[in-house]
């Protein structure tokens, strides 16, 4: 026979663990002794625990700190620290109901998925750090390019473009392309570089002749304004000859013409003759 001791504490044990499951508290609440308390919402703390006459009483987390779920607590997370000398700095700042959020600078990549430093970014242009944890939760970096093959990246945009292949519009490859930079082809090759050379050299001795015969004018037309100075008389004689009489005066002086010109025919008529 089973002893008696025994069956009253196989008894006892099914009775609590029956009373409790009975008593199992809402969604929301927890045991605080044998009550079910409420707790408090995600930016809040207890400040006093429930009893059987008084609900739970919370207060806001103050600056500095948080609190991100529900809970039973009477005090609140401290918000990380993104300050110091390790090249980091915020990527979101600390409320009352989420933490605050680390990055690196340029230049940098952080170690963790918490940002707790900075690890220097050893990748050149046209390619990017690929991430990997380990064991210990650290990331460790592989520099992998960019773009795949036949592309490069365009380094203003961010964006991966594909290169130019010469050989498939016929023409010779002057660059080959790398990882930042696009080929270049030799366009002069296929269009006639010699003809479009010498059509530059001879637009070019145009131009110059051009610019020859202008600065000859103006120099011939400056040496003639320097002369006329230098020659007032016959500057002023040759302005008399454009000069133009009146109507009044160009009549007075016909009349005074044709009267020497009727006394000089009565002279000769009358040779003898006396005024």
């Amino acid at each position: 026979m089973v002893p008696l001791r025994c069956l009253l504490a196989v008894t006892y044990v099914l009775s609590v663990w029956t009373t409790g499951y009975t008593k199992r508290c809402g969604e929301g609440q927890a045991h605080v002794g044998e009550i079910c308390c409420d707790r408090c919402p995600p930016g809040e703390k207890v400040k006093e625990f429930c009893t059987e006459r008084m609900k739970t009483v919370c207060v806001p987390c103050v600056e500095g700190k948080f609190s991100d779920k529900y809970s039973i607590f009477d005090r609140c997370n401290e918000c990380r620290s993104c300050h110091g000398k390790d090249k980091k700095e915020y990527a979101e700042n600390c409320t009352r109901t989420t933490d605050a959020k680390c990055s690196c600078h340029s230049g940098f990549l952080c170690s963790d998925n918490v940002c707790s430093t900075c690890v220097e970014n050893k990748c050149v242009a046209g390619e990017r750090p690929i991430q990997t944890v380990s064991t210990g939760g650290k990331y460790l970096y592989d520099c992998k390019p960019a773009c795949p093959a036949h592309e490069y990246l365009d380094v203003k945009m961010d964006i991966c473009k594909p290169r130019i292949q010469c050989s498939a519009l016929g023409l010779a490859e002057l660059f080959p392309g790398n990882k930042t930079h696009n080929s270049v082809c030799d366009v002069y090759a296929a269009t006639g570089g010699d003809s479009i050379r010498v059509i530059l050299s001879i637009g070019f001795v145009l131009l110059s002749l051009s610019l020859v015969l202008f600065l000859s004018s103006v120099c011939i037309k400056n040496l003639r304004k320097h002369r006329t100075k230098n020659n007032p008389v016959l500057a002023v004689s040759a302005n008399t000859c454009d000069f133009h009489l009146s109507k009044e005066e160009s009549g007075l002086q016909l009349i005074i013409q044709d009267e020497n010109k009727d006394s000089n025919g009565f002279s000769n008529l009358h040779p003898g003759s006396t005024l």
